[in-house]
């Protein structure tokens, strides 16, 4: 997840002010290089849109190299909670 931020930020961030300094040096115009720059956002919030709505795979219930019986799945309990035998063992002491 980290690595997945800090290239989103590197791709992203790191080269738009060089960008945009480019195109304003081409066009000359700042409020055609707004205009141009929110037109691109509003095609690519357009497409991420459409993309929300679009039919997804699940890819959980799909068989893998490393089969889990969906009884090992439901078996499978929480790291933070205790064993309740304990905890009466414990309220009693």
């Amino acid at each position: 997840m980290a690595l997945s931020t800090i290239l989103i930020h590197i791709c992203g961030d790191v080269p738009s002010s060089p960008l945009v300094g480019a195109l304003q040096d081409h066009i000359n115009n700042w409020r055609t290089t707004a205009l141009s720059l929110t037109s691109i956002l509003f095609l690519a919030a357009g497409i991420w849109f459409i993309g929300i709505f679009l039919r997804s795979v699940d890819k959980f219930n799909e068989d893998s190299k490393h089969h889990v019986s969906t009884v090992e799945k439901s078996n499978l309990t929480p790291l933070l909670e205790g064993n309740p035998t304990e905890v009466t063992k414990s309220a009693e002491s």
